[in-house]
């Protein structure tokens, strides 16, 4: 249960940070926990990362305009 929860929490948190739908958030989380063990996840380092990864992927689009 508590996983659940923590899964809900990043989704809304990030969705606020980012400024995008919760569906949209959802599935980025979800492609970043389809690739690693689900019990094993850090749910603050896994927010950190899509964050960072979104930052480099902005900033790559925007030196390429």
């Amino acid at each position: 249960m508590k996983d659940t929860k923590l899964y809900i929490q990043i989704i809304q948190d990030l969705s606020e940070e980012i400024g995008i739908s919760k569906n949209d958030t959802k599935s980025l989380v979800d492609v970043a926990l389809s690739s690693v063990d689900i019990k094993k996840v850090n749910y603050e380092d896994l927010k950190k990362e899509i964050l960072t990864f979104l930052v480099i992927n902005m900033f790559s689009l925007i030196c390429k305009l």
